[in-house]
This record gives C-alpha cells, structure tokens and sequence, in this order.
C-alpha cells in the first residue's frame, strides 16, 4: 500500500510540476517578456529558475531513514 501512495504523490508532483512549466512558458507573460528585448541570457535565466525551484521542492519532502 505505501509503494502504491507514493506512486500517486509522485505522479500528482509531476502533473503540477508540469502545469506549472506550461504556466510560466506559454503564458502571455513569456510574449510580453520577449516583446521587450531582454539581454541573451534570459531564457537561460528563467530555466535555471525554474529547475532550481523544482530541485528545492522534491528535496523539502524527503526524509533519511
């Protein structure tokens, strides 16, 4: 029972991980942002954001034994 709970967690994680992904890339925000002309390193910026943001919530719920 308690493999099959945490198959359910890890996949609800991963839906909102990416529904979240799609929120903050294909929103209009992202046109608005490029309209304005940011420095090259941006979208490389906000990724890195991103994936440390992912990385930071996975780890907050784990426990060593």
């Amino acid at each position: 029972m308690r493999a099959g709970g945490r198959l359910n967690v890890d996949a609800t994680r991963a839906i909102l991980i990416a529904l979240l992904g799609a929120l903050l890339f294909l929103s209009p925000l992202v046109i608005w942002v490029a309209y304005l002309s940011p420095a090259w390193w941006w979208p490389f910026a906000a990724w890195a954001a991103f994936v440390a943001a992912i990385a930071a919530f996975s780890q907050s719920g784990r426990r060593d034994p």
